[in-house]
């Protein structure tokens, strides 16, 4: 398994965990130095909304480096 087929398994594994937990949605979060594809798709998604991570079109020289987190604003204070 090459790298990318890698964190596209790892991230789909991510977003499955989220799904199964207290979530409500899903946002994409990433790093400073992104790439503009990358900022283009930060945010929160319905989950059959969320685009598959890594990104198809990321333009940065390490890679898509994006990832999942659960968006629990049901919950909290």
């Amino acid at each position: 398994m090459d790298a990318e087929a890698t964190k596209r398994a790892t991230q789909k594994k991510a977003l499955e965990n989220i799904k199964n937990g207290l979530a409500t949605k899903v946002r994409i979060m990433t790093n400073r130095d992104c790439c503009p594809a990358c900022r283009a798709a930060e945010g929160a998604y319905e989950f059959d909304e969320a685009p598959e991570l890594p990104l198809e079109g990321c333009s940065h020289p390490d890679g898509c480096r994006c990832s999942y987190a659960p968006v629990l604003d049901m919950f909290g204070p």
